[in-house]
């Protein structure tokens, strides 16, 4: 009897560590998440601005720009190789967790990429700038009720597998 007591007592532990761990383990998604948005919307500013100011290739472009988040999910480094902004994203595609939308916007950014004159890639970095900044904005803004929604729901479902255990 003290030996199923041990047992269900370290069960429970376990659970309630592991509703902790997917609590943290989700806030920290949801932020780098963000993180990928926003390096993503920096990323075509970068654009815009390089190509009024300077009239810089996309070559060097791409090697002029840093994001901690796009270099640690692998976007960054397969642009660089490849210099194709659409096979970058399809090299990352599980590691890039932006929602369709998003990854709509940023494949139709890289196909007017480089194709027209440079009033026209102006008004075209600034359309995708705009549209980035509201999707941005909207993560950022639900960003704080989806932590407490998904941390509500994870510990509520670990107190009720302990509940079920005793």
């Amino acid at each position: 009897e003290m030996k199923d007591m041990l047992v269900k007592t370290l069960g429970i532990i376990l659970l309630l560590c592991g509703s902790l761990y997917l609590c943290v383990s989700f806030s920290l998604f949801e932020r780098r998440r963000l993180e990928q948005c926003e390096g993503f919307m920096l990323l075509i500013r970068h654009v815009k601005a390089q190509i009024s100011c300077f009239h810089m290739p996309l070559s060097r472009i791409w090697q002029t720009f840093s994001s901690r988040e796009l270099e640690r999910c692998g976007f960054l480094p397969a642009l660089r190789e490849s210099g194709d902004f659409e096979k970058a994203l399809d090299a990352c595609r599980g590691r890039i967790w932006l929602s369709e939308d998003e990854d709509a916007l940023l494949r139709a950014f890289s196909g007017e990429l480089g194709r027209s004159y440079l009033e026209e890639q102006m008004a075209c970095c600034d359309y995708y700038i705009g549209e980035l900044e509201r999707a941005y904005a909207q993560r950022r803004n639900e960003r704080p009720m989806r932590t407490r929604l998904f941390r509500s729901l994870f510990i509520t479902g670990g107190l009720m597998l302990v509940i079920l255990l005793l």
